[in-house]
């Protein structure tokens, strides 16, 4: 079916990468531990306190730690450091997620990523699989002045398409739920999300994905509306 056929209907979906479509919580997880355990030595972080760090962008958690600018971009520095180094086997993309995408893109889904990762960290593992041949747009955190949930990366998004009508954004957070809202679009949680469906279900997303495959059925209900 060619989209132009059905022109009322969703033609562009958006998604997070990391803990959306690739599994990379270890090694954040760890990142995290490494940071600050150099930077705050003192500073006991439990698994569950750093599990509720991914999401916002690296500015927006350390920022909550000091407000030194230049303790935050060491910190940073850190991070970046240590992910880059233990990055490699230590990602996997979930369940389904190649094939639904391949078999989107064919079917001519505008496809876009909006990530709240800068592009040199979050480029290795998208491009080992080769995603940039199904995703013609990819949104990071140095393209824009706001990270999710601000709406300003969907709209970039969505502005880098030829054309669109109706779109959703799709993520494991709660800042990917919520840009989409601010958005004006579609939004729909990955109960895969580390933090838990329920806890995603407290932002009122659009929809629930259980299995990616679940977006086809997301599609069909737009549809009817």
């Amino acid at each position: 079916m060619i989209l132009g056929d059905f022109m009322t209907k969703l033609d562009t979906i958006l998604f997070d990468f990391d803990g959306t479509l690739i599994d990379t919580d270890e090694i954040i997880i760890r990142s995290f531990d490494a940071t600050f355990k150099k930077h705050f030595p003192d500073l006991v972080l439990s698994r569950d306190t750093i599990i509720g760090f991914i999401g916002p962008s690296l500015q927006e958690t350390f920022g909550e730690f000091t407000k030194d600018p230049f303790l935050i971009d060491d910190m940073i520095k850190t991070y970046r450091e240590f992910y880059v180094v233990f990055e490699i086997n230590n990602f996997k993309l979930f369940p389904n997620v190649l094939d639904v995408v391949k078999d989107l893109s064919e079917k001519g889904y505008n496809l876009g990523i909006v990530t709240s990762k800068f592009k040199e960290a979050a480029w290795p593992s998208f491009s080992f699989y080769n995603l940039q041949d199904y995703f013609k747009v990819f949104v990071a955190l140095d393209d824009v002045s706001f990270a999710k949930p601000n709406r300003e990366p969907i709209d970039l998004a969505l502005s880098r398409f030829p054309s669109y009508h109706k779109a959703i954004m799709i993520g494991d957070n709660k800042g990917d739920i919520l840009a989409g809202k601010n958005a004006g679009i579609y939004s729909a949680g990955v109960a895969w999300s580390i933090k838990g469906a329920e806890y995603l279900q407290t932002f009122d997303p659009d929809f629930m994905i259980y299995d990616i495959r679940d977006i086809y059925e997301i599609i069909e209900k737009i549809e009817r509306e």
